[in-house]
This record gives C-alpha cells, structure tokens and sequence, in this order.
C-alpha cells in the first residue's frame, strides 16, 4: 500500500477563535481519523521584517495544532518570476517532510494554480492537489472596489489576474471541495471546470460545542432576567467585514422593538460598537439590547437562550456563494433563524425544512413590508432543529465523507 504526505498549505494568519475552529479543530479531526497532515504555514514576502510579530503568528500557530505544524515558507505575489520562486520554496520544504513518502496531497484554500501546476512536475513522486474553495476569489474585490467608486483600468487588470488564477486553480486540482453548491456551479459556469471534480464540504461546526440543552437555556434566560413572554433576537459575529450587514441588523432588531414590547436583543461580537450612539438613532431599543464579547467556548450559552438568530447578508455574488459557519451554530443550538434571501445554499432550506423565516430582498429594503405576524405566529420545535444540524451542518456528519474524499488518492 503507497504511503501518503498530506499537506496543509496556508497563509491564513493566526486569529485565534477563526484559525483554531476553520483550521486546527478540523485538521486534529483529520488526525483522529487516521489522515496526519503536516501543516507548512506560508509567510508574504512583506511579512520579512516583522519579526516579532512573525513570532507571535508561530507561536499561536504551533500552540493550536501541536505536533502537524511543520515550520514555514514564504510567498511571494504568484506573477512572472515569482511564480517559479515560489514553487521553489514551497517544495524545499514539501520534500523535507515527505521523504518517506510514496505520494503528496496537498491541500489549500490558497489561489496558487499556477505553482502546483509546477509543484507536480518537479518533486520527485506522484502529487496531488485539493482545492478548497471557500469564495469566488474575484467576486469580494468587486464589491469592495464598487462600494469605494474605485474602478480604473488598474482594478480591471487586477479582476482578471484573479479570475485567471482562479480558473488555473480549478483546472489544475485533482479535487475542488466547495463550501456550497452555489459555488459550485459559479465555478464550473465561468471555468469551464468537470462537475466530477467537486465535492461539497460547507462552513460546518463541532456539535460537541454547539447544541440544544434546555436547562442551558433556562438558566442563561434567568441570569439575563428574561421572562417566558420575551422573545430574544440574537446577532453573532463581526460588524465591519466588507459580508457583514450591520446597518440592516439594527435596522431589523428597532422594527422589531417597535412592533413588540416584549422583544429582547443580544448584539455579540469582539468588535467594538458605539452602542449609546446605536440607542440616540433607534431609541425603541433602549433598555432591551445588550451588546457583549463572547468567548467562543461560551457562545452555546447564549444561542440557546435566544428565540431566533439573524443572519442578514447583502444578496450580491459574494454572498450568494458563501457558506457561513454562523448557521450551523444557530441550527445545531436549535436555534430559528432569521435569513436575508442569497446567503449561499441557506436561504433556500430554511423554510422549508422548519429551521427559520426567510425576508426576501425587497422586504429587507422595506421592511414595513414584512409581515412580523409570520415570525411571530411561526412556531419552531428547537430539538427538530437542533437534530437536523446533527444530521447535515456538524464536522461530525460529514467528516466520514471527507476522509473518504482524502483516501480515494
């Protein structure tokens, strides 16, 4: 039986909560199941000098994976002779801890079609490439110049190289896993790419962390002084990302203050928000919303306690590929949910399968249009919900399916 070197390649910077749930809780998941892989962290070029900072990012690293983390490289921008460069680096360091090895896999979120395409021609055995797809690569740069006005041939330019790259990306994988069927077909519609070559692997979370507990919920409830009558609305995540819509979160939480007396709000985030500057523009929420950091290991607390969560994104190509992992906490906790319509493959099952209320576009722009009645009126059984998120949004479920993706080499 050929042994195999798996490969984890990632410029992505330690964050804590984001790095230890999307990457080393998955790759120790990974080793559990008998696949090790060995983690080699890209630094960018302009990363040299920060020294001290590029120590603290080891340190966080080696403290969250342990024993995968294989040291690093560095990353030059994947242009001209740079390209050959990189491929250079990477592989120095790839034959180093694959020597014993009969066959390479490498797996990366990162848009470098172009040196793996190299990468496979210069080690000496058999490589492989799985592309993890998490977003249309070009599609946030997009947005981002739109909503600044900044679009000059420059921009244009740099759309192009990204799509190009992404496409090299896709042709050259042996596997693209897609974090939604959106995505997928977005990439095989603009690529050109075999439906053959995907396998669906969205945001998921640990349903060991996240889950339904009745006495969980009954004594976060009492902490907070909410009564069986309040009906708490519950915001998680970040404010200020180019996804996030924090104007039509705190547009929804005062409709809903307006409409009922009894209504409760969590606003949770580590970002920080002036939230007497909130109460002066929407006064209906004054004394009913409470705004907090919460650890990630306490989130489970508040998920059960509340009545619904909100999950609003703008309905642009960005989004519509997504696959947020705020979901599978919400559902897993048994939590409905409240969804803007074109958050990846979502919006579509959340109705129909009991898990939450959609708002379509033009009800999320007006939203006396909304018929508040429906979410009210609606009711939820939250171990039905919490059972489904087992079955469909836990690592747990499909973990089984992506070893098998890794073992089919």
């Amino acid at each position: 039986m050929k042994s195999t070197s798996f490969i984890y390649l990632s410029a992505k910077n330690y964050d804590g909560t984001v790095f230890e749930t999307q990457v080393a809780d998955w790759l120790k998941l990974y080793k559990e199941n008998g696949i090790f892989f060995n983690y080699i962290h890209l630094f960018f070029y302009c990363e040299f000098k920060k020294k001290n900072w590029k120590q603290q990012q080891e340190d966080g690293i080696r403290s969250a994976l342990g024993e995968l983390y294989k040291g690093y490289s560095y990353s030059f921008p994947s242009r001209g002779l740079f390209i050959k460069l990189n491929t250079q680096l990477w592989a120095n360091k790839i034959r180093e801890v694959s020597k014993d090895a009969d066959q390479i896999v490498i797996f990366s979120r990162m848009v470098y079609g172009k040196e793996m395409e190299l990468l496979k021609k210069i080690l000496d055995k058999p490589v492989f490439f799985i592309y993890d797809s998490r977003a249309a690569s070009v599609e946030e740069n997009k947005y981002n110049a739109v909503k600044k006005r900044k679009l000059d041939k420059r921009q244009f330019d740099m759309f192009s190289h990204i799509s190009f790259t992404e496409c090299v990306t896709c042709q050259v994988a042996d596997k693209i896993f897609s974090v939604s069927n959106v995505l997928k077909k977005y990439l095989m519609m603009n690529y050109g790419i075999d439906e053959n070559k995907f396998f669906i692997y969205p945001c998921l979370s640990d349903q060991r962390k996240f889950y339904y507990d009745a006495n969980l919920r009954k004594n976060i409830r009492d902490e907070h002084g909410f009564k069986d009558e309040h009906k708490v609305y519950l915001y998680a995540g970040g404010l200020y990302n180019a996804y996030h819509s924090l104007d039509e979160v705190v547009s929804f939480l005062d409709y809903v203050a307006r409409k009922d007396d009894n209504a409760r709000f969590f606003l949770l985030s580590r970002d920080t928000i002036n939230q007497n500057d909130i109460l002066e523009h929407y006064p209906a929420l004054n004394g009913k919303f409470i705004n907090k950091a919460v650890l990630n290991s306490e989130m489970v607390k508040y998920l059960n306690a509340a009545d619904y969560g909100i999950l609003f994104r703008e309905n642009v190509p960005m989004n519509n590929v997504a696959s947020p992992s705020k979901f599978a906490e919400y559902i897993l906790c048994g939590l409905p949910t409240v969804i803007s319509e074109g958050v990846g493959d979502y919006s579509a099952i959340c109705e129909p399968n009991g898990l939450g209320v959609l708002i379509p576009e033009c009800q999320m722009k007006n939203l006396a249009e909304f018929d508040f009645q429906k979410l009210i009126n609606s009711t939820f059984d939250r171990k039905h919900i919490a059972e489904y998120g087992k079955e469909h949004l836990s690592k747990q479920a499909r973990l089984p399916f992506v070893i098998e993706q890794f073992k089919s080499f």
